[in-house]
């Protein structure tokens, strides 16, 4: 399959692929969602940035989700993922990494109305962003 995902991105997703035993199908598919994922990235769309943090304890007390998105067809998309987990562990989701066994970029559209889902400052987000090591 030809691609013209930079290398390291491919090998990611060829190992994903050869893990995950896909078929040709479920591959072709896969990378037409991360292709879809880098278009919006590399656009110019004007971003926003979100966070939540789980004070309820519901599926990891004190972990934070942040989220860099753009409104697509009138639904906000997130494009890039950070996952803050209680131990300190941060997770980075986007079009080069957009899934692994821990977990995943949403696939759902954000619901602003959620509560505990509050903006966040670009340099909120880029600070957590930057300091992962998983680049």
């Amino acid at each position: 399959m030809v691609s013209d995902f930079p290398p390291d991105v491919e090998a990611r997703y060829r190992r994903l692929t050869a893990q995950r035993h896909w078929p040709r199908e479920t591959e072709a598919a896969f990378r037409a969602n991360v292709a879809w994922y880098r278009a919006l990235d590399e656009g110019s769309e004007l971003r926003r940035y979100y966070e939540y943090v789980d004070h309820e304890g519901l599926v990891d007390e004190g972990a934070r989700r942040l989220w860099e998105a753009i409104v697509v067809e009138q639904e906000t998309v997130a494009i890039r993922q950070i996952e803050l987990d209680s131990s300190g562990t941060i997770r980075r989701y986007w079009w080069r990494n957009i899934e692994d066994d821990a977990g995943g970029l949403t696939d759902q559209a954000l619901d602003l109305t959620e509560p505990g889902l509050t903006p966040v400052s670009p340099s909120a987000f880029y600070s957590l962003w930057d300091s992962s090591t998983d680049k």
